[in-house]
């Protein structure tokens, strides 16, 4: 099993969707998939289906809560097993945060804890880099997406960023989201973001803008579904293509090095 952590250095980067699509393309492609929310802002459940936000989870657990964060996983119509953040409150999340700090594994260690086989992938919704739920979801990563808008101030604060994301382990890719190439300014925050992250800034991994998203999220759907032959959703398909391939040779390298 491998964990893919989704990460953003400025707000507004779409990341919360694209974690949740992922789940889903992925799970459509035969994997066996688990999304996991740990960003306080608790979306990632609406995004795939849950009609309430989610009251107990991650967060809770973590803050010393009798109730094992198992208890309140659940399985959306694609298959997608959901482990939410839960909601807190300000003293609560202050304790909870302490023990992240404290626990600097702590995450790791309770994916590990998930039953899926070889070939299953745990997705990682988190909060903005840095935080503490960001540095849990870094250190039990293999792979690193950061999810990024085309504007010069979130290029500019991922590029300063970038040094400290490389400093894992893991895998360490830029997705742009939300790109309008007729505008002249996103090129040029591009180019600034590409000479900062080198080879982790890639062609196949950019999502277009479409108004159509977040209105076929309104409904309850997907614009792959909705509108499947846009320029989004091919770039969805496109980037789950990518990451099913990675997952796939990620495995195969890790059955070599067992031998």
């Amino acid at each position: 099993m491998k964990t893919v952590a989704l990460v953003s250095t400025a707000g507004g980067a779409g990341r919360t969707t694209l974690a949740a699509a992922m789940s889903v393309l992925l799970a459509r492609r035969g994997r066996p998939v688990a999304a996991v929310d740990l960003d306080p802002q608790n979306m990632l459940g609406a995004h795939l289906g849950l009609d309430t936000f989610a009251q107990a989870g991650f967060a809770h657990a973590m803050a010393g809560r009798a109730e094992p964060w198992r208890g309140n996983t659940w399985r959306n119509a694609e298959g997608v097993l959901f482990a939410p953040h839960g909601e807190m409150t300000l003293a609560e999340r202050a304790v909870y945060e302490a023990r992240l700090a404290e626990k600097p594994h702590w995450l790791a260690d309770a994916l590990a804890q998930i039953d899926f086989p070889p070939r299953g992938v745990v997705l990682v919704d988190t909060a903005r880099f840095p935080s503490q739920q960001a540095a849990q979801a870094v250190r039990a990563a293999d792979l690193v997406l950061c999810v990024t808008p085309p504007e010069p101030a979130a290029c500019a604060t991922l590029a300063r960023r970038f040094p400290s994301l490389r400093e894992t382990d893991a895998t360490v890719k830029v997705v742009v989201n939300r790109l309008n190439p007729a505008r002249e300014m996103q090129r040029d925050a591009l180019a600034l973001l590409r000479a900062a992250v080198g080879d982790a800034l890639e062609l196949a991994h950019r999502v277009h803008f479409d108004a159509a998203v977040p209105e076929s999220l309104a409904r309850g759907g997907w614009i792959f579904d909705d509108v499947p032959h846009s320029q989004a959703s091919h770039d969805l398909h496109g980037l789950a293509n990518w990451l099913d391939a990675w997952l796939g040779a990620a495995a195969g390298a890790g059955s070599e090095r067992a031998r």
